[in-house]
């Protein structure tokens, strides 16, 4: 699938989309470091296709790209959205009950675990965190800093291996990035500097602009674990609520 995207060496915009489906949603995040591997077919995954034109954004250093299809057959993996609600900056989310819920630690709100699955030796896991209204830093410096921690096969940029878009869910914007390769995981905590290097991982974060500021909602994990997980994880995060 990667190869349908014309390679400039500039990171993917995907245009705004709030009236895409769950289910195209979920095949869009799987546009990042598609392959034709074992697990992929065995998720059910199909092609999303890029249309033929596409728009220089603004920015020199990124390219949008307009989907004209993003379609994904479901695996058949169960899932349901009764795990135990959160209410953090005026919006209320219900995570999976099939993952493993740690609740807030440190800087996170909420966290979540879920597999491994077959053969992949990590579980994948959901971190959510909100530091304030308008703390924190920006929605752009946040994502530019999880896309750091990728690098790519050879070297390469991760901003060339990158998808983001913008959906709308109960009159909130949310941004969606989407990215795969070796993540470069923090052990110990964030300022213990040390780091493992975890290969063939992907990520897709999303940014809620919420009443009560942003919230991060960070998932990452081994590509298949992760595959499984991000479709109760899109499904969370469309199923979103303000409250008062």
């Amino acid at each position: 699938m990667a190869e349908q995207i014309e390679k400039t060496g500039k990171a993917r915009i995907v245009k705004p989309f709030s009236c895409l489906t769950t289910v195209a949603i979920i095949g869009l995040l799987y546009m990042a470091g598609c392959s034709g591997d074992n697990k992929a077919g065995q998720s059910g995954q199909k092609q999303a296709t890029p249309s033929a034109g596409q728009t220089e954004a603004a920015n020199p250093n990124v390219q949008k790209v307009e989907i004209t299809e993003a379609d994904y057959e479901m695996s058949n993996i169960p899932f349901d959205l009764n795990g135990k609600p959160v209410e953090i900056a005026g919006i209320r989310f219900t995570p999976a009950s099939q993952w493993t819920d740690f609740g807030p630690s440190g800087m996170r709100q909420a966290s979540y675990a879920y597999g491994p699955l077959e053969g992949d030796k990590d579980s994948a896991t959901v971190a959510v965190f909100y530091f304030g209204k308008d703390q924190g830093g920006t929605i752009e410096a946040n994502l530019e800093r999880w896309i750091k921690q990728f690098t790519l096969p050879g070297g390469g940029d991760p901003h060339t291996a990158t998808i983001q878009h913008t959906l709308t869910v109960d009159e909130m914007n949310v941004h969606v990035l989407t990215l795969m390769g070796t993540y470069h995981a923090s052990m110990g905590g964030p300022m213990s500097g040390n780091q493992e290097a975890k290969d063939n991982y992907r990520m897709a974060a999303m940014v809620v602009e919420a009443p009560g500021g942003n919230v991060f909602f960070k998932l990452t994990g081994p590509d298949y674990t992760a595959k499984i997980m991000i479709e109760a994880y899109v499904s969370m995060i469309r199923a979103i609520k303000r409250v008062a």
